[in-house]
């Protein structure tokens, strides 16, 4: 009998220590939450789209969704806009908007466009610029920005009061089958020939190789449990398959991965990464059922990336902070012209807007950093970029962290519209002529990387 009740007290005791280990472990578990939200960000009819093109039709809703993380009573957003772009003081406004909501700061929010041409493009700076030239071209008015931003707010405040926990994250990847193709060709002479979002119009263009791209499309789960509560996607490609014909529609990428959300019953939010010099121009022709097909070819890269997705238990974030200089051109040769052209009445009012009104609005803003971030949770990162990054910057963060899940998301603050390299410049084509930024951007973009993988220390 004694050598029995020895045993149950030796087994007793094993147990409490277990159980007090357990708890132990679960205090020592960080304390991560997540929540949701979404704001229709569709501009009514009359207001006016990239391109100065008004807005006369509704095809389906331009949405910002994004979701709000927290550890430990940190908070952090990371968002994506159906809309063509956002710049300088507009960018700064939308994040600083949602961080007075969530309780946290603007440089712990990173809000990416999905860059679609039948959205629109706001930069505020440039509209005051435009509001005192003579016979101001049209662009969005404040009312429907303020309006939206109020709206936005108010989303947050309220995904806030949601916040949920989540203890697990995972990561997967598919490739994509005939979506993306690249921009940039070279033709017999060397010379760079352009293939655009609808280069499928021209048979020659479109018999050209697919090119260089990155075909895989990443995707990261929070869960709880063997409960999915959101997932984000990321995939290089210029997202049109239409531009400026009025119509406000999300796109094949919205329809792709709003798809997803009714099927799988699980919050989706779609990124597009550095995609500078990417379209889905080889495949597209702009005719209906070709919109169609390529909905379902990324759709089918989603759903693949989905069930590719291997789990780990979720560890602490990781958010890194990194505010670098761009070489905003500030030269006569650049900025002369555009004063010139904000001034003149008579001249084109999208040379007037986007080569005038906005181009000063960067120059004005050019002793202001570009807020790069990056989150890091275990082995998987997500870095958001500035402006229309080439797809060399992507492939640099992938290569920086070999081993580890790299995921990038373009179209933050651009104002400095094309992030070319330096060999792009050397070889011309339209992308360095539609950059506000000189030579020598690819390498301190590159560095900015680096310390936002935490390769290197932030200066």
């Amino acid at each position: 009998m004694k050598a029995s009740a020895h045993a149950w007290v030796r087994v007793g005791l094993a147990t409490l220590l277990a159980v007090a280990g357990f708890a132990s472990a679960r205090a020592d578990a960080p304390k991560l939450r997540i929540a949701t939200f979404r704001c229709d960000a569709t501009p009514p009819r009359g207001e006016t789209l990239v391109w100065l093109v008004k807005s006369v039709k509704q095809k389906d809703p331009l949405l910002l969704k994004g979701i709000v993380l927290e550890d430990g009573g940190k908070r952090y957003i990371l968002c994506a806009l159906d809309w063509c772009l956002l710049c300088n003081e507009s960018e700064r406004l939308f994040r600083e908007t949602m961080a007075r909501a969530a309780a946290t700061e603007p440089a712990c929010v990173a809000i990416q466009c999905v860059h679609q041409h039948v959205a629109p493009y706001a930069d505020e700076g440039a509209h005051r610029l435009l509001d005192a030239a003579p016979g101001s071209p049209p662009h969005l008015s404040a009312k429907f920005l303020d309006g939206l931003r109020a709206r936005l707010g108010k989303a947050v405040q309220q995904a806030v009061k949601r916040l949920e926990p989540f203890d697990r994250v995972g990561c997967g990847e598919a490739k994509v089958d005939r979506v993306a193709s690249e921009r940039r060709l070279k033709g017999p002479d060397g010379k760079i020939i352009t293939r655009g979002s609808e280069g499928a119009k021209k048979p020659e263009l479109a018999a050209m190789p697919e090119g260089d791209i990155d075909p895989m499309l990443k995707t990261i789960t929070f869960a709880r449990g063997k409960k999915a509560l959101a997932r984000l996607h990321y995939y290089a490609t210029h997202p049109q398959t239409v531009s400026c014909d009025g119509t406000t529609s999300a796109d094949f990428v919205g329809w792709a991965r709003e798809a997803m959300e009714r099927k799988e019953r699980v919050f989706q939010v779609y990124f597009t990464g550095c995609s500078g010099n990417v379209t889905a121009g080889k495949y597209n022709d702009s005719k209906p059922v070709v919109r169609v097909e390529l909905k379902e070819r990324l759709q089918a890269g989603m759903a693949a990336a989905a069930t590719a997705t291997q789990f780990a238990p979720a560890e602490r974030l990781v958010w890194r902070t990194d505010a670098v200089a761009l070489p905003i051109r500030t030269d006569a040769a650049f900025v002369e012209p555009s004063r010139g052209w904000v001034a003149d009445p008579k001249a084109r009012e999208g040379l007037r807007v986007y080569m005038g009104a906005m181009r000063l609005a960067s120059v004005e803003r050019a002793k202001r950093p570009f807020e790069l971030s990056s989150l890091q949770i275990g082995n998987i990162h997500v870095v958001h970029l500035p402006g229309e990054p080439m797809l060399e910057f992507q492939r640099f963060a992938q290569r920086s962290k070999p081993n580890d899940f790299v995921a990038v998301a373009g179209y933050g603050d651009c104002g400095s519209a094309y992030i070319c390299t330096d060999a792009a410049f050397a070889e011309g084509g339209y992308e360095p002529t539609a950059t506000n930024l000189a030579p020598g951007a690819e390498q301190i973009v590159k560095a900015s990387i680096r310390r936002l993988l935490g390769e290197t220390p932030n200066q």
